[in-house]
């Protein structure tokens, strides 16, 4: 019976696992249900099976978090703080419940990655074709669903509503699974269709507009490149130079990027993304300077924030603008402290990748690195989940020696 449950045990997480890879086609509150569901399993059948818990992994990928409720101490808005730390709370769970998989379950696990790429890649493909063709169904031309879809797509979708910029992160980290499962095709047919979606998500980057995105995919193809420069220097020089001469063709989104070198100190009027990040650093960086060592607590960094707007830049009380930059929140959060342990956990998950060959994890963490500078990604659900999700899973392949 023992054999049956670990066997059981083992195929329950390989399915829960690739549900896990599918996680953006569920609507928030059966996000929270499905990782639940693969939480208890992890939990039961680990405990059953007596698995050594890795220690290694759980303390360097969960301390940030243990450092971040310390924050709530020197909080006064406690309520505000704890409903923070539970939007964050993936970077505790997902430590947990990967530290729970044993040698044996990762090495099984691993043998179906190819698989569990397709699954997120397809969820990805179907998360952005579906909406847009039944927005396109009421609109009359071509031109007024790019225009207006990206915007729609935050308001008019129901529970499914998301953010471009975060679907923009999903359609930039589907290009990379896509180019890390290319290598490994041999057949003509599957490699065309994989070039299909390719070609499909970098359209929709662009229909997205988000700079942040297109500007991280760049420069985790650059390191894939670096990586790999002995075998797939040329196509990567390839699809990079595609990226750009697309970014420099099309009028939208050269004037997005363009939007780049023409900063403004017009309080009132610099009403461009680039201009309102800027505004936003400005208040952000006075804000550090005045509490560098531990900031304001996780329960009051966002409302000194917002009283800075107040007597600095109103016109960014219209909404409900945060930091705009991960690091400069952490800053705000627990300050120099916070921010050093953030960077001493995420610098290590490198340097181990690297020792591991780890490939797919290093282009991970060099893609969040860079989207971190843009967006508060790991204070939004959208974020957070598959940042934990991904960074936990992938780094199992850091403590166990496993061929795919």
């Amino acid at each position: 019976m023992k054999v049956n449950f670990k066997f059981e045990g083992i195929y329950i997480k390989k399915l829960l696992i690739g549900l896990m890879f599918g996680l953006i086609l569920l609507p928030s509150i059966f996000k929270s249900v499905a990782i639940l569901v693969f939480g208890l399993c992890v939990l039961i059948f680990g405990i059953k099976n007596k698995n050594k818990f890795n220690r290694k992994l759980f303390f360097l990928n969960a301390s940030f978090y243990f450092f971040l409720i310390v924050t709530l101490v020197f909080s006064k808005n406690v309520h505000l703080g704890l409903s923070s730390l539970t939007t964050m709370s993936s970077l505790i769970v997902f430590p947990l419940l990967m530290a729970y998989l044993n040698k044996e379950e990762s090495v099984v696990l691993f043998k179906q990655i190819k698989t569990y790429k397709w699954v997120y890649i397809i969820a990805v493909c179907i998360f952005n074709i579906f909406p847009f063709c039944w927005y396109g169904i009421n609109e009359s031309t071509l031109i007024e669903i790019i225009k207006h879809y990206p915007y729609l797509i935050i308001i008019d979708f129901g529970k499914y509503s998301i953010h471009p910029i975060y679907i923009s992160m999903h359609c930039a980290i589907a290009i990379l699974f896509s180019l890390s499962l290319f290598k490994e095709i041999t057949t003509n047919k599957k490699k065309i269709v994989l070039l299909f979606i390719i070609s499909l998500l970098v359209l929709f980057l662009l229909i997205y507009l988000r700079k942040g995105p297109i500007i991280a995919l760049i420069f985790s193809l650059v390191v894939w490149s670096l990586i790999n420069y002995k075998l797939y220097l040329k196509q990567s020089v390839i699809l990079i130079s595609c990226l750009v001469i697309l970014v420099a063709l099309i009028p939208n989104t050269r004037n997005r990027f363009l939007e780049l070198i023409n900063i403004s100190n017009d309080k009132e009027n610099a009403q461009s993304s680039t201009n309102i990040r800027y505004t936003i650093y400005k208040n952000s960086f006075k804000l550090v300077k005045n509490a560098p060592l531990l900031g304001y607590g996780i329960g009051d960094y966002n409302l000194v924030l917002k009283e800075s707007y107040k007597k600095n830049a109103s016109f960014l009380l219209k909404k409900q603008y945060n930091s705009h930059n991960q690091y400069l929140s952490f800053f705000l959060m627990g300050g120099f402290c916070l921010f050093l342990i953030f960077i001493f956990t995420y610098t290590k998950n490198i340097f181990l990748s690297i020792k591991a060959g780890n490939t797919m994890l290093i282009l991970l963490l060099t893609f969040y690195g860079f989207m971190m500078l843009f967006e508060n990604i790991l204070e939004r659900e959208n974020g957070v989940i598959f940042f934990a999700f991904f960074i936990n899973f992938f780094a199992l392949k850091n403590y166990y020696n496993i061929e795919e």
